[in-house]
């Protein structure tokens, strides 16, 4: 415990919890790819990829190449996007245009995009990703739902005669409801009920 409570986890320059990547994961060790090695912001995707995969438990040696282009990717679109922010008006043969490095952005950011997808860690395809649930307690509203539907009379065959089967099997929702209440007034008449 901090000073002030919990100590907090350690965060990323975009807020996210760090995730450091495991030595050993699940027998194996992914190694990082030569493209990337010497590239520091893919280098730092990919062990961040690395560290969230293997937390969840969806780490494969077969996935070192696609998170690899995964980070280069990712890295290719934060130099392009950084040049485009600085210089995002150049002169073209027929006027002023926005930086090519803009089109490369928004491409490697498209590419990024759907690998995430691919792996899960985008929102919409987490919700699409099956994670066995916990089971939980029936609530208040449950059990009193269960409790007033087993107080519910329903009427069984033995009360019925063939009008009130035929009714109750090929009637209107009307005609159902007017047969059930009739069956439900003869019982409670008869002190059934």
């Amino acid at each position: 415990m901090g000073k002030h409570g919990p100590r907090k986890r350690p965060r990323d320059k975009f807020g996210l919890p760090s995730a450091p990547p495991p030595s050993g994961v699940t027998g194996f060790d992914i190694e990082k790819p030569q493209h990337i090695a010497d590239d520091a912001v893919a280098s730092a995707v990919f062990d961040k990829l690395v560290g969230f995969l293997a937390q969840r438990g969806d780490l494969r040696k077969s996935h070192e190449l696609a998170l690899g282009l995964l980070a280069g990717e990712w890295s290719r679109h934060v130099g392009a996007a950084r040049i485009a922010r600085e210089t995002p008006i150049v002169d073209g043969p027929r006027g002023p245009k926005a930086h090519p490095a803009a089109g490369v952005a928004a491409a490697a950011a498209r590419v990024a995009r759907d690998l995430l997808a691919d792996f899960g860690l985008t929102p919409a395809s987490l919700a699409r990703i099956d994670v066995p649930s916990r089971p939980t307690a029936p609530s208040l509203v449950d059990k009193f739902r269960a409790k007033r539907d087993a107080s519910r009379v329903t009427p069984d065959d033995t009360d019925l005669d063939d009008m009130q089967r035929f009714m109750l099997s090929h009637g209107t929702d009307a005609e159902k409801a007017a047969t059930v209440a009739e069956v439900l007034d003869d019982r409670r008449m008869f002190g059934d009920v």
